[in-house]
């Protein structure tokens, strides 16, 4: 279930993307008493923000995401994947690969083929 506390954790006063505010403030209040609760939603920030940036992606152009193939050790952790995936609303799939390195090195090939150079 969610926290419904809203967050948007950012480091500082500032934001680029998804919204671009150099003077948005991060927004961490109210702060429950419940460390979990406070962590829980910082997390479900963390994934509300990143759903806004996909959303804004799909605005500029970009195709709408499908679904998420996700490494390291976050993607390692059911509750912040299963949190990941309600704000998402898309399914997460096994990664082709632990190394993240894979993944931008089969972007590239892909980006190549398309472009002509293979």
């Amino acid at each position: 279930t969610e926290t419904g506390l809203e967050y948007y954790p950012l480091p500082a006063v500032g934001e680029r993307f998804p919204i671009a505010d150099p003077a948005l403030p991060p927004r961490l209040t109210p702060r429950p008493a419940d460390d979990a609760d406070y962590l829980k939603g910082l997390l479900e920030g963390i994934a509300e923000i990143e759903a806004l940036g996909y959303r804004r992606l799909s605005e500029l152009g970009a195709p709408r995401l499908t679904s998420v193939r996700s490494v390291g050790g976050g993607a390692a952790n059911a509750a912040w994947t299963a949190i990941r995936q309600r704000k998402l609303g898309v399914d997460f799939l096994p990664a082709l690969s632990d190394e993240a390195a894979a993944g931008t090195a089969r972007l590239a090939l892909m980006g190549a083929i398309e472009a002509g150079l293979l």
